[in-house]
């Protein structure tokens, strides 16, 4: 039989819950634990009850949904977390990667680098040796040239001993024999071996032309057998030279092989870095090849054949202090001045020759004598002794030889003054060449012949003779030029009229030069002189002010620094252009930038 509470059992036995019986009234008396409501109440509990019951399904469904829920959330963020483990185990594993390939790269620079001084070592060790090789065949080439030319002498020699032999053994034999022999003989002397039997059986026991001959062809022989050894040692020494050329010509490939100079200069960049580092923690490479102690050197030998076996260190030792004492900066001046010296050592022969004859004429007896202490014995040319007189009389000579000019004018002066009607001794010779001491007396004594033969020529000063007047005629024509005399008031109006014109043109340049009218010609001329100097010293003074300097010296240096300046740093902007792959050269610095950042 249904109840009105057997609905609500129901949900209470299907959430667990224990039911509630309900009695009916009038079944028995009421006992303590029994409740009695009434029916409003009863069905106001009743739904209280289904209302709890279904808020209890719905929050329990809602428990089920939020655990549900947090269950995919929580497989969600599992799965989120492993994604984002495995990027950053990714990034450690390719950090960890970046950096093995970097120490590999420092290893296989510092092992390129390693390899590269030790090829250009191996290289220029070749090189040294092929130069000493080529040097030592030029040597033996001339020590065979040598022993030839020696042996073309000695058998020249021989020849010639043995043409004399034979005439000496024909006399004796002719001496000796009886006609038929010497016939026979004579006819046996064709071949070479004849004549040797000839010599054997004519020659006495005590002949020393004979042993001479034969020392002449042992000699021979012996000359010929080093002739051959030399060539031998020649040929293998070519066979060398070749064998080191196919070597550094490998060499040369292998080194063509290696990376390119933009690679050196990262590692050399970078091994500037690691250095600044070393130097910065007080560190210092374990494998730096040892420097040689000064001890060391020392100790070394110092023969040409040892130099290929020297160290570098030594060797530039060597060569720094040849640089020093032949004071020169590059090693090709070395060479050009060690040829210098060559060639001074070859022209010591003829200078000395040279200052023997100087030393005899200044010694000669006829020489005027200083007052100064003569030697009584002959020095070598050489010797300071034997030059100290030299230069004092050198000097005499030449003060007397410069005064001979300031005698001949004086002397033309003295003539003018003496026999002013005779133009010959008025005349300078023309040429800087020096008068002699001769014609400067022969001049005085005709000078002196010509006052003495003809003292009535003079007149006077009020009344000059006709021979005067001549005189002064033909000297004029001979200064201006005047061929007849019927031009010389001509030429006269002439000289007075240009000379007129010249004094006008200076005392206008020297009014508009702003001088005094007492200034002299030099004068005018000089400020003429400036002022061309200041006009065109304008285009040097631009030049100064772009070149922001003011001197003459520092122009042209910064002119040839810029021929040398320019040409590279053209060449490096185009492979600059040609890499980065840019036609303009203001877009170099951002294309850098962006390949920094990059990397």
């Amino acid at each position: 039989m249904e109840t009105p509470w057997s609905e609500v059992n129901l949900l209470l036995k299907e959430h667990g819950l224990p039911v509630i019986v309900p009695v009916q009234p009038g079944h028995g008396a009421l006992s303590a634990d029994v409740t009695v409501l009434d029916r409003a109440t009863a069905q106001s509990l009743r739904d209280s009850l289904k209302s709890l019951i279904q808020d209890c399904d719905r929050r329990q469904v809602l428990i089920q949904d939020l655990i549900l829920t947090n269950n995919q959330l929580k497989e969600k963020t599992g799965r989120t977390s492993t994604a984002a483990a495995e990027p950053s185990q990714q990034l450690q594993q390719l950090q960890q990667q970046l950096m093995e390939s970097q120490a590999m790269a420092k290893t296989l620079d510092r092992k390129k680098t390693e390899k590269e001084r030790q090829h250009r070592s191996e290289v220029q060790l070749l090189q040294d040796n092929q130069e000493t090789l080529v040097q030592r065949c030029r040597e033996l080439e001339t020590t065979v040239q040598e022993q030839r030319q020696r042996i073309h002498r000695m058998k020249a020699k021989i020849k010639l001993a043995v043409q004399e032999e034979e005439k000496r053994l024909q006399t004796r034999a002719d001496e000796i024999e009886d006609p038929q022999q010497q016939a026979t003989s004579t006819r046996g002397v064709g071949g070479e071996k004849e004549e040797d039997v000839t010599a054997d059986i004519l020659r006495p026991a005590d002949n020393p032309d004979f042993d001479a001959t034969v020392n002449y062809k042992a000699l021979l022989k012996s000359y010929e057998a080093q002739l051959e050894e030399k060539q031998k040692q020649v040929e293998q020494v070519t066979a060398e030279n070749r064998l080191l050329q196919v070597q550094i010509n490998q060499l040369q490939e292998e080194l063509n092989t290696r990376p390119q100079q933009k690679e050196l200069q990262y590692v050399q960049h970078r091994l500037t870095k690691a250095e600044k580092l070393l130097a910065q923690n007080n560190l210092s490479l374990s494998n730096r090849r040892r420097r040689h102690k000064k001890e060391d050197s020392q100790s070394l030998s110092t023969d040409v054949s040892d130099i290929p076996h020297l160290p570098i260190d030594v060797c530039r030792q060597w060569l720094e202090a040849f640089a020093s004492r032949l004071k020169v900066d590059d090693l090709q001046e070395g060479l050009r001045h060690i040829r210098a010296l060559e060639n001074t050592a070859d022209r010591v022969s003829g200078l000395e020759k040279f200052a023997d004859e100087v030393k005899s004429i200044v010694e000669d007896k006829r020489a005027p004598v200083l007052e100064m202490r003569q030697t009584g014995h002959s020095h070598a040319a050489w010797c300071e002794k034997s030059y100290r007189n030299v230069l004092p009389k050198l000097k005499i000579w030449l003060h007397n030889l410069a005064g001979m000019k300031h005698l001949q004018a004086s002397v033309t002066q003295l003539a003018g003054q003496v026999v002013p009607w005779d133009t010959s001794f008025q005349t300078v010779p023309e040429g800087e060449a020096c008068p002699s001491t001769a014609d400067i007396a022969r001049n005085i004594n005709e000078m002196t012949k010509k006052v003495r033969q003809a003292p009535h020529i003079k007149g006077t000063e009020e009344a000059p003779s006709a021979a005067v007047l001549q005189t002064m005629v033909g000297h004029f024509q001979k200064l201006f030029d005047v061929p007849k005399l019927s031009g010389v008031y001509v030429r006269m109006n002439q000289v007075y009229s240009r000379l007129g014109e010249m004094q006008n043109m200076m005392n206008s340049v020297r009014e508009a030069l702003k001088l005094d009218k007492s200034a002299s010609c030099q004068t005018v001329v000089d400020r003429v002189v400036d002022l061309c100097e200041a006009h065109s010293s304008t285009t040097a003074q631009q030049l100064y002010s772009l070149l922001h300097t003011s001197s003459l010296d520092s122009v042209l240096d910064r002119l040839q620094q810029y021929d040398k300046f320019f040409p590279a740093f053209n060449h490096l902007v185009q492979q600059l252009q040609g890499i980065l792959e840019i036609d303009n050269m203001e877009h170099i610095v951002p294309a850098v930038r962006a390949l920094k950042l990059l990397s």
